[in-house]
């Protein structure tokens, strides 16, 4: 009996049909407001005229994951702090496979200095707003140290009223009415008064817009105090010290570089974002993600094929789209 082969065109066609994820940016929701980003996870067949990235028509970008892609199975290190609604099938997080646990329905998610694997079931529709820390306990009634590297039930920071009065307002929208009913909760939240220390709030918000770039010795001379008591007053109120604080929203401002470059110009983001050098920059990549980027955006796992295997870094296959 001969093998009956396929042939690339018709391979590429077969692998464009194959159910991925859609992740999706809402930025014009969020303009005027202290929210960081509105986000969104949808399950999508890929069709054949489906780019990798793309512009719809809000004026958004949409970005199309593989199943597989390392972005999509893993919670990265970051300065903000999300509330997420799922309403797909549930997802499991945690530090290996065999240490993961569900998440709630309806959760927030801390300030990240580790990475998590994160395991998606079938069906993925989920929405989320990400706060700066400063703001946490305006929208949750906690202080953001409370936070740290944690996943909590929203009913553990709300009362069980006003998170069924969310769920019950957003639920039966389409995706986008739900992100910005979302969004208004959450303003709704931020505008409530309340005591945080001012020092940490104004070395946050410097250090997130320097994109971790800004000495702590040039945060305390602009305060007229000293470094440790920077250090002390940030670390009790933000719950990490600025140094680390710093690191991680340089790992941020990294991911969103190399992301939006091809692996072939990589070489040039480290001086760009403060690195000595490349060395030094995969080694802190590979110290936040747990592997250097040209391994961790490579698609892995069952199921993908030799050819995706070989793209150095799903930016290669971005390029020119």
């Amino acid at each position: 009996m001969s093998d009956v082969s396929t042939s690339p065109a018709k391979a590429g066609q077969d692998r464009q049909r194959e159910p991925g994820v859609i992740y999706r940016e809402h930025a014009d929701l969020r303009v005027a407001t202290h929210i960081l980003s509105l986000w969104s996870f949808e399950s999508c067949v890929r069709g054949v005229d489906r780019r990798p990235v793309a512009l719809n028509r809000d004026g958004n970008p949409e970005y199309w994951l593989e199943r597989s892609d390392p972005l999509l199975n893993t919670i990265l290190p970051g300065t903000g702090v999300s509330l997420v609604v799922n309403f797909g099938d549930s997802w499991a997080a945690g530090r290996s496979l065999v240490r993961s646990s569900l998440l709630p329905r309806v959760c927030v998610i801390g300030s990240v200095t580790q990475a998590r694997i994160l395991r998606l079931s079938t069906r993925v529709q989920a929405i989320g707003a990400v706060i700066p820390p400063a703001l946490t306990m305006s929208a949750f009634g906690v202080a953001p140290s409370e936070l740290v590297d944690r996943i909590v039930p929203l009913e553990d920071l709300w009362t069980s009223s006003e998170v069924e009065e969310l769920i019950d307002a957003i639920s039966p929208l389409a995706l986008r009415p739900q992100v910005a009913g979302l969004c208004d909760a959450v303003v709704s939240r931020l505008e409530r008064a309340h005591d945080r220390d001012s020092l940490a709030d104004t070395t946050s918000r410097l250090i997130i817009r320097h994109r971790g770039q800004i000495s702590i010795d040039d945060i305390a001379r602009r305060h007229g105090v000293s470094r440790k008591q920077v250090a002390r007053r940030f670390s009790a109120a933000i719950g990490m010290m600025p140094k680390l604080f710093a690191r991680v929203t340089r790992f941020q401002a990294l991911v969103r570089a190399l992301l939006s470059s091809d692996v072939s110009h990589w070489v040039s983001v480290a001086p760009s974002l403060g690195f000595y050098d490349q060395a030094h920059m995969i080694n802190e990549f590979r110290g936040f993600a747990g592997a250097p980027p040209t391994v961790f955006f490579q698609p892995h796992g069952d199921g993908v094929d030799v050819e995706t295997r070989l793209l150095r870094g799903r930016p290669s296959e971005w390029r020119g789209r």
